[in-house]
């Protein structure tokens, strides 16, 4: 291994939050259009589904935060439920 110090630097790549999922583009759809009170992932394993679901839950974080229209997501056997919240208060 050689170690250099005091290098030209190459410029920084900009970060533009990557591709979205299927998942996740089918969730925003969900959402922002119609008006279904939920929508289910099925998966062909258990496996697939909960490797699915950090990332589905990852988004959910991120949206719950900035948007009005909130979701719930929840893994059962292969299957990601995604249910939407109403803001009814009271």
């Amino acid at each position: 291994m050689e170690i250099k110090y005091n290098v030209q630097a190459p410029p920084k790549k900009a970060f533009n939050g990557g591709a979205k999922s299927e998942e996740v583009k089918a969730i925003e759809d969900f959402l922002t259009s119609g008006n279904a009170k939920n929508m289910c992932f099925e998966y062909g394993t258990e496996k697939e589904a909960k490797t699915k679901l950090s990332t589905v839950s990852s988004h959910k974080r991120k949206w719950n935060e900035k948007n009005p229209k909130k979701y719930d997501a929840y893994r059962v056997g292969n299957c990601i439920y995604i249910v939407r919240l109403t803001g009814k208060k009271g």
